[in-house]
């Protein structure tokens, strides 16, 4: 097999993964809600609203309030069931692909411990 046919192998793996499609899927579930389409839009606000505050040199006061807002703000969206679901699967999709390019870079690096390719007997890509 050659690195063409096995990133194509790998690229089917993923897509076929359950963190894949529970990411997909609460994404979905995300983009329909409208409730949670405020509460993402808000959030981004807030954080234009914050950076954009820094750059002028608000007050601190100002500053803190702008910040105590997306604190909640990002509370309220850890919260509320489908934003958490997409986060949640958003984490363990990341996760996942940390893995696999962990497990990538230890073969590039060589054979330095003898992995056998299964993740269940290795202490040393995690």
């Amino acid at each position: 097999m050659d690195y063409v046919e096995a990133a194509s192998a790998l690229g089917e793996a993923i897509r076929n993964s359950v963190e894949f499609q529970a990411w997909q899927s609460a994404e979905l579930a995300m983009l329909q809600d409208e409730k949670a389409q405020t509460l993402m839009s808000d959030f981004k606000d807030l954080q234009m609203k914050l950076v954009h505050a820094s750059r002028d040199d608000m007050d601190k006061d100002e500053l803190e309030k702008i910040r105590d807002v997306l604190m909640d703000k990002q509370k309220e969206l850890n919260e509320y069931e489908v934003t958490k679901n997409y986060f949640d699967g958003k984490k363990g999709f990341e996760t996942m692909m940390r893995t696999v390019n962990d497990i990538i870079q230890h073969f590039l690096q060589g054979d330095n411990g003898g992995c056998s390719g299964s993740c269940s007997t290795c202490s040393g890509c995690h």
